[in-house]
């Protein structure tokens, strides 16, 4: 059976359009045996619903129509709603129900025309990460602490997003439509390429890393634009407003993507930035001298407590748990870490 959560999209919508084979009904039996799914499941059917209330109206308000369904499913918090489905490894269909719903729109039931474009946002909280598919086939990986922010039908010349932190993209080719994705202070555009994409907002550079095809730099204003090949690294200093690249090792750039942390020759700095992304802790460094270290070591599936515990070993450093409180009956405050010499 499939294990991927595109899969599971199509099962869903050919079982609402009373189109499944008998294999594909096994394989969505099966899948439906696990709570987590089956919780995920019956949220996905009442959203459908929802959709279903909107055909029945004489006329559609496009605003009040997402506020609809966005209530449904996000509540009072969205970023709430994304960890918790994250939890139970169930953000499989928020994309594909916004972009059912703007078709919706689209079919113009209420005789009107609509011009407004309507945007999803995907936001990704600490210690997850999120894989998905834009409505024109490019598919996406959303690191941790990152957002995405798209219109639910790519109509205009460019296919543009807006990125917040770091994502991998395997972008569907389409000469005629550029893809762009547009971070706060420079713009890539691609015609059909994978790449990825480390912006967030309070580091001091984007690094954009090109694995095939070929993609062109810019800073805002459209100016200093530059081609990247394949195997090179664009480094932009957000202070000096430059921007440098080099070959490098890619491997080291994507690993995420495979649910790795690969860290070579890196200062102490980057290394607890990723790694409080990875685990959504904060670490507090005691002694300025910690952050001149170096630190090479490739992660994969090891709990936090086993990474300081290695980290421990090659550098000359203490850490230690620091009490959380209690925030409600489902949170606490986020963990933070002490790191001291030895």
């Amino acid at each position: 059976m499939e294990e991927n959560s595109s899969y599971f999209e199509l099962l869903f919508v050919k079982e609402i359009e009373g189109t499944l084979t008998e294999s594909e009904e096994a394989d969505l039996a099966e899948w439906l045996k696990t709570p987590q799914h089956r919780t995920v499941y019956e949220e996905q059917k009442k959203l459908w619903t929802s959709v279903g209330d909107l055909q029945k109206m004489k006329t559609i308000d496009p605003k009040k129509a997402l506020k609809k369904v966005e209530a449904r499913l996000f509540g009072r918090s969205s970023v709430y709603y994304l960890k918790k489905l994250e939890r139970a490894a169930a953000v499989l269909f928020i994309p594909l129900l916004l972009s059912a719903l703007w078709m919706l729109y689209k079919s113009d039931l209420s005789g009107n025309s609509i011009n407004e474009t309507v945007f999803n946002t995907i936001e990704v909280p600490p210690g997850t990460r999120s894989s998905f598919t834009l409505p024109d086939g490019t598919f996406v990986k959303l690191n941790a602490g990152s957002s995405l922010k798209y219109p639910v039908s790519f109509e205009n010349q460019e296919r543009q997003v807006e990125l917040n932190g770091e994502a991998w993209f395997e972008v569907k080719k389409d000469p005629h439509h550029p893809f762009v994705v547009s971070t706060s202070d420079i713009n890539i555009k691609v015609l059909g390429t994978s790449f990825n994409c480390s912006a967030y907002p309070n580091a001091g550079q984007i690094e954009t890393a090109l694995v095939e095809g070929k993609i062109e730099i810019s800073g805002k204003s459209g100016k200093n634009k530059f081609l990247m090949e394949p195997g090179e690294l664009a480094v932009f200093s957000k202070q000096e407003k430059t921007i440098e690249k080099a070959q490098t090792n890619l491997d080291k750039h994507i690993a995420w993507t495979s649910g790795k942390l690969m860290f070579r020759d890196d200062p102490m700095t980057t290394v607890i930035e990723k790694l409080g992304q990875w685990y959504r802790v904060e670490f507090q460094v005691e002694e300025p001298e910690i952050l001149n270290y170096t630190y090479s070591a490739t992660f994969s599936g090891e709990s936090l407590d086993q990474v300081l515990k290695m980290l421990a070993l090659s550098a000359p450093i203490n850490f230690r748990f620091l009490p959380r409180e209690r925030l409600n009956n489902l949170e606490y405050e986020t963990q933070i870490i002490k790191l001291t010499k030895k």
